[in-house]
């Protein structure tokens, strides 16, 4: 993929479409976090109050 990638863009390209492409792949990978995330809550059965708990937790170890 990565050389794929780099065959793609070898010419020079104007800020607006380097932008545009760096948004594209930056708002795909967000998706599939999301839904990893999702996938990650319905096979734990997990909800926001889970969440906001784990929040509060303190799960450091106490240095002495």
């Amino acid at each position: 993929m990565q050389q794929f990638m780099l065959k793609q863009f070898e010419r020079p390209l104007a800020t607006r479409p380097q932008t545009e492409t760096r948004q594209l792949l930056l708002d795909y990978f967000a998706r599939l976090v999301d839904e990893e995330i999702d996938r990650i809550w319905a096979e734990r059965n997990m909800n926001q109050t889970d969440l906001d708990k784990a929040l509060r937790d303190q799960k450091r170890t106490p240095y002495n």
